[in-house]
């Protein structure tokens, strides 16, 4: 059990790392691509213009980003109440270990739906 434990550590744990690294390596090239683009727009256009189209584009690259991600997404859906007082009803320990029980079931039924 523990291996198991110790091996979905490692995976988690090599994700994470790669993630940043590729966030990191997203976020240098994005300045790169950002300083191209500025000195290309100062020669055409001149600061001020170069500074407003790169500041709007930024800007509403954002904005579109915060609409989707409010728009993606359903809310999860709320437990029906024959769950709820039938969960009660199944376990009789301390509320402590109710909510770590509770917790646990919450995790194990979202791991099951995100793996669907």
């Amino acid at each position: 059990m523990f291996h198991m434990i110790g091996k979905a550590a490692a995976r988690v744990g090599r994700r994470a790392a790669l993630g940043t690294l590729a966030s990191v390596l997203v976020t240098v090239g994005i300045g790169f691509f950002t300083a191209a683009l500025w000195l290309y727009l100062v020669t055409v256009f001149g600061p001020m213009q170069a500074a407003l189209m790169i500041g709007l584009g930024y800007s509403g690259a954002g904005l579109v980003c915060f609409g989707i991600m409010m728009s993606s997404g359903e809310p999860d859906p709320m437990p029906e109440p024959q769950e709820i007082a039938q969960a009660r009803q199944s376990v009789t320990a301390p509320p402590l270990v109710e909510a770590f029980l509770y917790g646990l079931q919450a995790g194990s039924h979202a791991s099951k739906t995100r793996s669907s």
